[in-house]
């Protein structure tokens, strides 16, 4: 009895459908992870920012050391500001970013006090004026960063992911 060795046509189709079903629910988890992944980084790069222009503040005290929050735009964007007292801009100053880290899909949709532009004022000592508060920022899943400040300039980041 000479049996060929090999798979069947029906075998070699079942084989491809499984592998495309887990491509399926590994590109679908892929998206998310990307998503949630470029929220966190962008979170994390704006406390980097507050942590700069408090070290900032506290370095040079001459000069007038601010993040002014934008959601007018779109994408929504934050300026990093440096200014003498006679209301010259520092060298290297503004900076204007976006939230949006390597075209994420990440916007500010909350700032302190409800409105579409804040502004925030670091002080000789490092510390903040308003003194206290919460931006949010959220990618197109849903899931939210909160970055809340202190008086201090100490900032907690706290993420729910959907």
């Amino acid at each position: 009895m000479n049996r060929e060795s090999g798979f069947s046509l029906v075998e070699l189709i079942i084989v491809i459908g499984i592998i495309g079903i887990m491509s399926a629910i590994g590109v679908y988890s892929w998206q998310r992870y990307v998503a949630n992944a470029n929220l966190r980084t962008a979170a994390r790069e704006l406390v980097a920012d507050f942590n700069f222009m408090k070290a900032n503040a506290s370095a040079k005290p001459d000069l007038t050391w601010s993040i002014s929050f934008n959601r007018d735009v779109n994408p929504s964007t934050y300026t990093l500001g440096a200014q003498d007292a006679n209301g010259n801009n520092a060298s290297g100053f503004p900076q204007t970013k976006t939230p949006a880290a390597a075209g994420a899909a990440v916007d500010l949709t909350s700032l302190p006090g409800g409105g579409a532009t804040y502004t925030l004022t670091f002080l000789a000592r490092g510390t903040l004026s308003p003194t206290v508060g919460t931006i949010t920022m959220q990618n197109n899943r849903g899931s939210t960063a909160s970055i809340t400040y202190n008086i201090t300039g100490k900032t907690y980041v706290t993420f729910n992911m959907q």
